[in-house]
């Protein structure tokens, strides 16, 4: 059964449907949204935009330079792995995947 408000006073009702039972929600719409606040309205002041937002793409990290960032970084490996058959380093190794074959120089 819908709320009052949405009965009494037109309120707008929210759109959002159960996965399930595709039923629509009862709840009213939040002003100037199509949601409740149950389904995701938000006072637009309060949206995150710009580059403070998670989901931001800055673009300024190119192919080429992640390309030179893993030949960088696989070099590093190379070195390592040659103090460590030399016997100058000790301890453990950097975490994760080695790379299958050096890269040429």
């Amino acid at each position: 059964m819908p709320l009052p408000s949405v009965t009494r006073w037109s309120a707008q009702q929210c759109t959002a449907r159960a996965k399930h039972t595709r039923q629509r929600c009862l709840n009213p719409a939040a002003h100037g949204m199509k949601v409740c606040r149950n389904h995701g309205a938000r006072r637009p002041e309060t949206i995150v935009r710009g580059a403070s937002h998670g989901a931001f793409v800055h673009g300024r990290e190119t192919l080429e330079s992640k390309a030179e960032r893993s030949a960088k970084l696989a070099e590093l490996r190379d070195i390592e792995a040659t103090m460590v058959q030399l016997g100058i380093l000790r301890g453990k190794r950097w975490p994760g995947r080695k790379p299958k074959t050096a890269l040429p120089r």
